[in-house]
């Protein structure tokens, strides 16, 4: 079996495996709440995992009433293991359990364990950019014939990427969706960094009424108010251009700007803002001499977090932006898409050049967005 044929096998019961490894996780890790023998553990593993693979291959987890019933019976044998049998398995030594002592990944198992999670994990992410990637480059017949496999040389092609670029008009598409996520990103960066540092130093009962009116931006979806947005852009006479597109993405992106920036300046001790403004220093040289420094591992977060939804919405362009020249790449490859059939090695080609500059942007500002995303996570 090659690496693509196990890849597709995973991606085929991806939902037994994710059952299989859930319950033995659960097993696993919960089982330290009752016991610390190690014999305990992996017991609580081993019976996870039996159950869940008997119910996954007895039921096969189609519908949802029978994923119920398995998650009843899993529940129902673990939980016989943990109040049955471990109340009489070394209970004396249940004090010495300490609570940041449960889920370590320390041990072989938990190790065992995380790695597996991971890597199916892995496999499951990397798998339709793979096929994507090996597709882009067959003819149309050899798609269908063997989707999972790289093309011989015989069969290498590379007309759908000329197809796409000069056909296709990829380019104008991609300048224009390079345009409106950059201009996008940078307003949302500057208007979050200063509502932020405002709301993160203003102290009073008002400061929290206008951060839950920002955060109610993330909780109710901007498509719901699509007609008035619709009729505000034509108003204002941005209907049709590309300009009226970024209005948009700067209120969508803003909430959630405003909630992780927040959060962070709020982090940051008041007495080295204190000590900046006794040198003299202005509330604008404090916020972009000392705070935005700070923060950059949030910025990091708010510009991937922000660019992946502006880079491949389709919503908005396909409702605003019809003519030719001011198409964006989404609203490109949709048009690719025929009613009867559909040129997919021009389609694939397409979508691997328009994941470029996402996946460039993520490997540049990758280590800043994981400093941001675990920032906080532990008190020291």
């Amino acid at each position: 079996m090659s690496i693509i044929d196990a890849v597709a096998w995973v991606i085929r019961y991806a939902d037994v495996l994710a059952w299989i490894v859930f319950g033995t996780a659960l097993g696993g890790f919960v089982t330290p709440r009752f016991n610390i023998n190690t014999a305990a553990i992996w017991a609580g593993a081993g019976l996870g995992f039996a159950t869940a693979t008997l119910t996954a291959v007895l039921a096969g987890l189609q519908d949802l009433w029978v994923v119920v019933v398995a998650g009843v019976i899993l529940g129902v044998a673990l939980g016989g293991y943990w109040f049955g049998i471990l109340r009489f398995w070394h209970p004396e030594r249940r004090a010495e359990i300490r609570w940041l002592e449960r889920f370590r990944f320390n041990s072989l198992f938990g190790q065992f364990i995380s790695h597996l999670i991971l890597m199916t994990w892995v496999l499951i992410v990397l798998a339709p950019f793979w096929v994507m990637l090996v597709n882009s480059l067959k003819p149309k017949r050899e798609i269908f014939r063997s989707p999972f496999d790289f093309p011989s040389a015989d069969l290498r092609t590379f007309d759908g990427y000329k197809s796409a670029w000069i056909d296709g008009n990829f380019d104008v598409y991609f300048r224009n969706s390079i345009v409106v996520s950059i201009n996008s990103i940078l307003l949302i960066l500057i208007i979050g960094t200063m509502a932020s540092y405002a709301l993160a130093n203003w102290r009073g009962r008002g400061s929290s009424l206008v951060y839950l009116y920002f955060i109610a931006g993330l909780m109710i979806p901007i498509r719901l108010g699509t007609i008035n947005i619709v009729t505000l852009v034509q108003a204002i006479g941005l209907n049709g251009r590309l300009e009226g597109l970024i209005p948009i993405y700067v209120a969508m992106g803003v909430p959630m700007a405003v909630f992780v920036l927040t959060s962070f300046m709020r982090g940051i001790p008041q007495d080295l803002l204190d000590a900046a403004r006794m040198d003299g220093a202005s509330e604008f040289q404090v916020l972009w001499r000392i705070v935005v420094p700070l923060v950059r591992p949030a910025l990091a977060t708010v510009v991937i977090l922000n660019l992946i939804p502006i880079y491949n919405d389709l919503w908005f362009p396909l409702i605003l932006t019809r003519s030719e020249n001011v198409r964006t790449v989404t609203y490109g490859v949709s048009l690719l898409f025929g009613q009867y059939q559909s040129d997919w090695n021009a389609i694939l080609s397409t979508l691997s050049l328009a994941s470029v500059p996402v996946l460039i942007m993520y490997l540049l500002m990758s280590k800043q967005f994981i400093q941001g995303l675990t920032a906080g996570a532990v008190k020291g």
